[in-house]
């Protein structure tokens, strides 16, 4: 397993409806993208915190990167924080930790 696979591993938990991503959200950024900063993933967006803009970016960003129905992505966790967890329904753990490798901005990924 590759460093990056362990971070993402770190980030996911199995739930009965999915997977939860821990995450924390950077707006106002230059870019967006996901990054990962020490052992955190970091999703980059350049929407500010106004009402839920930063959210639905996050969301926009994972449905379409991730070919998830926005419907099928909940905030369950930190809808007013810079930390969120957030539930991607009928994902399993591998397929999902697949998936964000890819998309994740890294050196050597």
């Amino acid at each position: 397993m590759t460093r990056l696979e362990e971070v993402i591993r770190r980030n996911i938990e199995p739930s009965s409806k999915g997977v939860i991503l821990n995450i924390f959200v950077q707006p106002n950024s230059q870019s967006e993208g996901l990054i990962i900063e020490g052992n955190d993933l970091v999703f980059m967006t350049t929407e500010n915190d106004e009402k839920g803009r930063s959210n639905s970016a996050l969301i926009r960003f994972l449905s379409r990167n991730l070919n998830i129905p926005t419907s099928k992505i909940d905030i369950v966790y930190g809808a007013r924080e810079k930390f969120k967890r957030v539930l991607l329904v009928d994902v399993d753990e591998d397929k999902a930790v697949e998936m964000l490798a890819k998309l994740i901005m890294w050196p050597g990924s």
